[in-house]
């Protein structure tokens, strides 16, 4: 029976329902509608007028910065970067001498005349910490770069010229924010004490509430996110009792001028859409459910006093409270709560598990995630041969960064995340690059979509009208496309001994894999395993990512050189993916013998870029992928030269904002004297030390500010908290986050064009080839 296939444009939307939103997909059906809708197209937040009239007010108040430079973790003027001057080697581009960033003392201390810094101020710088308490800091310094406008930006720097291999941070296991130390913790006896300085009571608690976080679909384990956030909020509610405080002080959203960072499930909705890439806003989706779940299920109803479900406190944590003299039993929320105090709202959750995905690094070897002062510091640069350090780990749990080439005096001290692609980078750490060497467009394919590809070959004069058993056979075993219903193809059932099918992980149960269309060449850097301990080497057995579903678990994936709570995908090593590469060259084939040929071939040996078949049908196949590409990028809304005029208007009136909303000084403590008793008396086991002071802590029930606490901006009309009076922060944070969509989607068209060139490209080489011939 003959079934009528799709033509090619009604295929490219049924792509686009894998990548887009059905009510965009809809919209771009309409045909002539298409083009006055991309002529038009705008942003609400980008022509909203009222923004703009807010925007000029705020920018006529501040001088704005002009230097195009960018870290891609801390900075609050990430917006006012245009994506066409950046550099994917090298995300920071220097000032130019008409706008000089001042730069500050270390750890964002002030700086004395003399250039040195001051002891005395608090927190303490934290090179001064991580040595007074057994860390190792060799001529490195953590420099604050205030702009015009009062951002900062904050970077690692040598200080003295260091020779490859030389160790230039060494951080005790102690100094870190685990939550395996939590876990050791509340494991402990009087018998077998620990180190970590955290009342087995309180790990317990801890303990109990990792639990009741949503969990693997793989492992069954808690998602290793919420489990940092949990830890992370725990050391915060301890104030001065916990000997972590100075590092705490510098980390985003509570160190001046360094906002919390716009991880994906902290974007605005609005900005979401924004993205026009399905399959990134069904993760962020997903995530921002789980996070409001989480808050709900479980901080709501601590904080309001109701039982909790599914909670559970050990009989050794119960005891424990009791001889404490506290409140509440294994089976009340007063005994689940070891935040002495600290209500956790969706803000201050939000806070914590933005930190925690942005932060924290995977150690394969403790099978664990880390936050580590100072090294945190260092930002990202692409692919693994632009950065100069490395980290690895220590049989104590110490993390040490390490040279990996001579790097010269003031060189700033980068390292290398992983072979994240844009939207692994947007989901976990809040920031894009362009260009990405590694990022890709992604979209699932399945038997009928290679069948409507093929279909005008198939009109050969033989009768045929489909693929033949044998090349149904090959794309069944070798690159997993096979009927939805399982049916058989006539030569035998199962893959050929020793034929590899590629990436399982990619495939599903309905016959269709995923694929990706990229700009990347086979010559591409991409991150070294390591052997010796390095964050890169996957964490085995307890996945280290997670991806949030909508099923009630994570989805569990590996870990990178900085842990990522994103999916990771294959890797990206070629322009088109060897899957889709190798199901068209064997779909466009026509001579059955080529089953004997390709059979004993794994799925990379016959996707392989440079391992073409046959020229003429390698040119063909080229002009196919060529039609796709052209027919995925036209679907967009926008072109990228829209995008890259929107964006425009985005820095400016991001940078007019963020430059109102750092006029103010952050406020300090009152007591300063309190605080700079506090700094020598790490061991403080109360906070009262602090307590009492206006804008700082209020005891517990007293109804005042938590010292230190986060601060994370709202959307516009949000109510409550610090940000509903300070509206400049909110409409910044929306500017940026809707600049950040406009940058991700513009990154997804400029991968199409450049895997377009590349396919025209190859094309013409085999014709010219041929001709000659």
């Amino acid at each position: 029976m003959q079934v009528t296939k799709p033509g090619l444009g009604v295929l490219c939307k049924q792509f686009q329902s894998f990548v887009r939103p059905a009510g965009l997909v809809a919209a771009l059906s309409r045909g002539a509608e298409s083009a006055h809708s991309r002529a038009g197209y705008m942003p609400a937040i980008i022509g909203y007028p009222s923004i703009h009239h807010k925007v000029a007010a705020l920018g006529s108040r501040a001088a704005l910065p002009k230097a195009n430079y960018q870290s891609r973790r801390t900075t609050a003027v990430a917006v006012a970067n245009s994506s066409s001057s950046r550099n994917n080697h090298h995300h920071n581009s220097h000032n130019s001498s008409a706008d000089t960033a001042d730069s500050e003392g270390a750890s964002g201390g002030v700086a004395n005349p003399d250039g040195k810094r001051s002891s005395n101020v608090w927190p303490p710088p934290l090179e001064e910490w991580l040595r007074n308490h057994g860390g190792t800091v060799n001529s490195v310094e953590l420099r604050s770069v205030l702009f015009p406008s009062g951002a900062v930006d904050r970077q690692l720097r040598a200080t003295s010229d260091h020779p490859a291999g030389a160790i230039l941070i060494s951080v005790p296991r102690m100094l870190q924010i685990r939550y395996d130390n939590i876990e050791e913790a509340a494991a402990a006896t009087a018998a077998t004490s620990t180190d970590t300085a955290i009342p087995a009571v309180d790990a317990a608690k801890l303990v109990a509430l990792y639990d009741m976080m949503p969990k693997g679909s793989d492992t069954g384990a808690a998602a290793w996110p919420f489990k940092q956030a949990l830890t992370l909020l725990y050391h915060l509610s301890r104030g001065l009792a916990s000997p972590l405080l100075p590092y705490i002080a510098h980390l985003p959203g509570i160190a001046p001028g360094v906002p919390t960072p716009r991880v994906a499930m902290l974007m605005h909705d609005d900005a979401v859409e924004e993205l026009q890439y399905g399959n990134v806003i069904q993760d962020i989706r997903n995530q921002k459910y789980w996070l409001n779940h989480v808050t709900k299920e479980v901080f709501g109803r601590l904080s309001h006093g109701t039982e909790v479900p599914g909670a559970s406190v050990s009989a050794a944590a119960a005891a424990a409270a009791a001889a404490a003299g506290r409140c509440g039993s294994a089976s009340t929320p007063a005994a689940l709560d070891p935040f002495g105090g600290l209500v956790v709202d969706a803000e201050l959750f939000g806070w914590a598990v933005a930190v925690a995905m942005s932060r924290c690094f995977g150690l394969t070897r403790f099978r664990t995630h880390t936050c580590v002062p100072l090294v945190d510091m260092a930002n990202h640069v692409a692919p693994y041969s632009a950065s100069n350090c490395e980290i690895r780990t220590g049989p104590g749990g110490e993390v040490l960064m390490y040279a990996k080439r001579p790097i010269q005096a003031d060189e700033e001290l980068t390292l290398t995340y992983g072979t994240h692609d844009n939207h692994n980078l947007l989901l976990s750490y809040g920031f894009t690059l362009q260009p990405n060497p590694n990022d890709a467009f992604y979209f699932d394919i399945d038997l009928s979509t290679v069948e409507s590809l093929v279909e005008g070959l198939m009109e050969d004069g033989s009768g045929r009208t489909g693929l033949a058993s044998w090349q149904l056979q090959l794309l069944e075993t070798h690159v997993g496309i096979g009927r939805a219903d399982g049916g058989e193809y006539g030569k035998g059932s199962g893959s050929a001994s020793g034929v590899s099918s590629g990436d399982n992980n990619s495939s599903s149960s309905n016959g269709a894999v995923r694929v990706y269309l990229s700009a990347s060449l086979p010559s591409v850097d991409t991150a070294k395993e390591s052997t010796c301990g390095d964050f890169t080497t996957p964490v085995e057995g307890d996945g280290t990512g997670a991806d949030f579903g909508a099923e009630g678990v994570a989805e569990e994936t590996t870990a990178t050189t900085r842990a990522s709570a994103a999916a990771v995908r294959s890797t990206v090593r070629q322009p088109v993916d060897p899957r889709l590469l190798a199901a068209l060259r064997i779909a466009t084939l026509q001579d059955e013998t080529w089953y004997r040929i390709l059979q004993p071939m794994s799925v990379d040996q016959i996707g392989g870029w440079a391992n073409l078949l046959a020229r003429q049908q390698e040119i063909t196949v080229m002009r196919l992928l060529a039609a796709l590409v052209t027919a995925l990028y036209t679907t967009f809304p926008t072109t990228i030269q829209q995008d890259r005029q929107l964006l425009k208007a985005a820095s400016v009136g991001g940078a007019a904002t963020v430059a109102a909303t750092s006029i103010s000084p952050p406020l300090k403590p009152a007591h300063s004297s309190a605080v700079s008793f506090a700094v020598d008396n790490y061991s403080a086991n109360t906070k009262a030390a602090v307590e009492g002071s206006v804008g700082c802590m209020g005891g517990e029930g007293g109804g005042g500010e938590w010292a230190l606490r986060p601060f994370v901006e709202r959307s516009m009309g949000g109510g409550g908290g610090a940000a509903s009076n300070q509206p400049e922060a909110a409409i910044a944070a929306h500017i940026r986050d809707m600049a950040e969509a406009i940058r991700f989607r513009l990154g997804l068209k400029t991968t199409l064009e450049r895997c377009l060139q590349a396919l025209v490209a190859r094309a013409k080489e085999l014709d010219a080839l041929q001709k000659i011939r």
